[in-house]
């Protein structure tokens, strides 16, 4: 298997940002590199936050892309 090319994201810098993040992951799904997975256990058990699970196909890694909802910033991260 491939190692997974993405990167984790520790809070985004404005909601542009983030826009422009979610374009990128919808694009990836689109292309056949990843398909979006349904949520399995909720980040930090909080059902509040919107969240959405992506698999990298290649690798069969499975990331986590959680929404900004202020002061929170959001977070893509692999599931661990």
């Amino acid at each position: 298997m491939k190692k997974c090319p993405w990167e984790k994201i520790d809070g985004f810098q404005s909601l542009g940002e983030f826009n422009g993040f979610v374009a990128w992951i919808n694009e990836q799904v689109a292309t056949g590199k990843a398909k979006e997975l349904p949520v399995k256990s909720p980040y930090m058990d909080a059902t509040t936050f919107e969240e959405k699970w992506f698999m990298y196909l290649e690798s069969g890694q499975v990331w986590r892309l959680v929404w900004p909802d202020g002061p929170f910033t959001g977070l893509f991260e692999p599931v661990v």
